[in-house]
C-alpha cells in the first residue's frame, strides 16, 4: 500500500475576505473544521497542518503542526515546510482549508487512484474545473522544494505528462475566496450536516 501525507495549508491572509476566513464560523463550526474532519476520517500515514495562526493550531488534535513564520513569501511556502515536515512517504496530498464541503468519499477516491498510479500526479476535476487536493508522488520532491511565491504547484502540473483527473461532486471543488462565496455556502446552509 502506498503512504500518503496529508498536508493542510492554513497560512494564508485571506486578503479578498477582510479577515481570516478559515475562522468564520458556517453550522456553528469554523470553516477550517470541516477539512481537518474529513481528513481525519481517511487514511493517512501522517496529517500536517502549516499555519501561522495560534487559533488554528488549537483547533488541530491529531495533526502534527507547522508555524510557518514566512507566510508572506506565498503559497509556496506552507508546501514546503509541509513536504520538509513530513515522514518518508509516497505522495504528498495537499488541501487549501476553505473547502468546507469536500467529500470524504472523494478524497478517498483521489487516494484510491494514486494508489493504483503511484507515479502520477492525482487532480480531482468537476466536469472542465479542476482544484484541490492535489496528490504528488514524492518523486517530485525537490521540484516541490524549489517552488518560490505563490504559484503553488501548477508549474510542476504544467511540465508533467503524467497525471490523472479523476471526476469529483462539484460541491468537493467549492471554495470560499470572498464574501461572496460565504454568502453562497450560508444559501446551502445544512448542506454538511
Amino acid at each position: 500500500m502506498n503512504l500518503i501525507t496529508a498536508i493542510v495549508m492554513a497560512s494564508g491572509f485571506s486578503k479578498r475576505m477582510g479577515l481570516n476566513k478559515l475562522l468564520m464560523k458556517y453550522n456553528d463550526k469554523f470553516l477550517i473544521e470541516y477539512t481537518l474532519e474529513k481528513i481525519s476520517q481517511c487514511d493517512f500515514v501522517e496529517k500536517i497542518i502549516v499555519t501561522q495562526y495560534e487559533e488554528i493550531e488549537k483547533l488541530t488534535n491529531n495533526f502534527k503542526v507547522v508555524i510557518n513564520e514566512n507566510a508572506h513569501k506565498g503559497q509556496s511556502e506552507s508546501i514546503k515546510l509541509g513536504v520538509k515536515s513530513s515522514e518518508k512517504c509516497d505522495g504528498y496530498m495537499f488541501f487549501v482549508a476553505d473547502q468546507p464541503l469536500i467529500s470524504q468519499n472523494d478524497i478517498e477516491k483521489l487516494i484510491k487512484v494514486f494508489r493504483e498510479n503511484k507515479d502520477f500526479i492525482v487532480i480531482p476535476k468537476y466536469k472542465e474545473k479542476h482544484g484541490n487536493p492535489v496528490i504528488y508522488p514524492s518523486l517530485y520532491k525537490e521540484e516541490i522544494l524549489r517552488l518560490e511565491g505563490d504559484k503553488g504547484g501548477k508549474s510542476i502540473i504544467k511540465s508533467s505528462n503524467k497525471i490523472k483527473y479523476v471526476e469529483v461532486e462539484e460541491n468537493t471543488l467549492f471554495d470560499i475566496d470572498n464574501k461572496d462565496d460565504f454568502n453562497k455556502l450560508l444559501m446551502r446552509k445544512g448542506h454538511n450536516e
